[in-house]
């Protein structure tokens, strides 16, 4: 499988402390199926990752990781707030193929954000991957919006411990309504560490072949993931 949003960088987030954490991690992804994962550290006012920072840092576990079997990638998981204020040459530097940028749908993001954000991001040819949306109240409300974002271009992506209910029953409900109508093109971990916010991705993924088949699981977690990390559009 591919993850496409991991916090595994260390020293840098709420993810792990220290190197010896990150390959603990990175053990835990690699004994979940994953062969990829897209390293996505926070940068918010909370977390202003210095984006060099980060990529040394991931750079000097990378023999490590390779001897694990993980290939990475690195980009970040964007505040609204930073979305919207922080200059485009930031955002772009934090990208997924020049092509996508991952940006986290907090509980009380409000609707009027989205519009705005596809403002800021299109002179820099940027769409947004909206990261764990079921968790927003103004995406849980009903589809309206949800399918707005999808006609702009926009990606969304439902993370694994939302679906298995670590998120509350709403999270949950709303993140199944998702995937159960194809809106969802992107399941990932959110994974934090071992011990807080672990990797279930295959858990998830295992509930979304149980309930929708093998083809849908896959499109979720290995072909869409791959055309978003190539800088495609993923299946509408």
């Amino acid at each position: 499988m591919i993850d496409t949003h991991c916090h595994l960088v260390p020293g840098v987030d709420d993810g792990p402390k220290t190197a010896e954490e990150a390959l603990a991690l990175a053990r835990s992804l690699v004994d979940d199926g994953i062969e990829r994962v897209l390293c996505t550290p926070h940068y918010s006012s909370l977390f202003p990752t210095e984006h060099a920072d980060a990529a040394r840092r991931l750079g000097e576990l990378e023999d490590d990781l390779r001897e694990l079997g993980l290939e990475t990638a690195l980009a970040a998981e964007v505040s609204p707030g930073h979305a919207v204020s922080e200059p485009v040459e930031e955002l772009a530097a934090r990208s997924i193929a020049r092509r996508y940028l991952l940006v986290e749908a907090l509980h009380d993001t409000p609707a009027a954000f989205f519009e705005a954000l596809f403002t800021r991001l299109e002179p820099a040819g940027l769409l947004p991957v909206v990261a764990h949306p079921e968790r927003c109240r103004a995406l849980q409300r009903g589809t309206s919006l949800v399918d707005w974002i999808r006609r702009q271009g926009g990606v969304l992506q439902v993370v694994a411990p939302s679906l298995i209910g670590r998120f509350g029953d709403e999270a949950a409900e709303t993140g199944w309504r998702f995937v159960d109508t194809g809106r969802a093109s992107l399941l990932a971990s959110d994974a934090h560490g071992v011990r807080r916010r672990s990797v279930r991705l295959r858990e998830a993924a295992d509930l979304v072949r149980r309930r929708l088949g093998d083809a849908f699981a896959a499109d979720l977690t290995e072909r869409h993931p791959a055309l978003v990390l190539a800088g495609e559009a993923p299946d509408r």
